[in-house]
């Protein structure tokens, strides 16, 4: 089985995705990874990824697609069940996509979609301190520390990233519904798209979206 895991900031994905491949057996495959593998290797196709983004300007569609494929093409003579996080983005990925899903064989994907309120979303993420010294988190809403701007953890103190004040937050918010509902739209022509409520405790997410999977799972809290 493939997945794609759909989601946006501050959704949980990243969670929900560590807890997939740990305790379903999924190869985990991010564009992020991806790139990273690439530039880190010093590949060709990793060099030129890397000169368009120390410009500032986003990579190519078809530059990250032969990217990821790079990867597929490592990891599958050893697995045949991929969790895609981060891929696709766009229309244009979809498409790309489809071709390597029949380049390397791979099973049509199903499409889970995290759902959640913006106003929570926004509450998650700008309410979030991290720790300059343990790199522990906190949250102002969810999760506050005994004393403002310290870490409860170890005493250092805390930070808030500039991606996660509350105006940049409201506008990556706009752009990830911008840039994604297209591709939503289409997997939802295709009825490939589960919706699964990503409101609540990790472990209630978690049995939402194996149940919405039909897979029997270990681990299930």
């Amino acid at each position: 089985m493939n997945v794609i895991l759909f989601g946006p900031p501050g959704s949980g994905k990243g969670t929900q995705s560590k807890l997939l491949v740990e305790r379903v057996g999924f190869t985990h495959l991010s564009t992020g990874e991806a790139l990273r593998n690439a530039v880190g290797q010093r590949t060709r196709r990793g060099l030129e990824a890397e000169g368009i983004m120390a410009t500032g300007s986003l990579v190519p569609d078809a530059l990250v697609t032969e990217i990821l494929a790079d990867l597929i093409a490592h990891y599958r003579p050893d697995s045949d069940s991929f969790l895609f996080d981060g891929y696709p983005r766009t229309v244009s990925q979809v498409s790309l996509f489809d071709a390597l899903l029949k380049e390397y064989r791979l099973a049509e994907p199903k499409v889970v979609n995290l759902s959640v309120p913006e106003g929570y979303l926004v509450a998650r993420l700008s309410g979030r301190w991290m720790c300059t010294r343990c790199k522990a988190t906190f949250n102002v809403h969810f999760k506050p520390v005994a004393q403002a701007g310290v870490c409860d953890a170890c005493g250092g103190q805390l930070v808030q990233r500039p991606d996660d004040k509350p105006e940049t937050v409201v506008e990556r918010l706009r752009v990830y519904r911008e840039m994604t509902a297209p591709v939503f739209d289409e997997y939802k022509r295709r009825g490939w798209i589960e919706t699964v409520d990503g409101v609540g405790r990790q472990e209630t997410v978690y049995g939402r979206i194996v149940d919405a999977l039909g897979i029997a799972t270990r681990n299930r809290g």
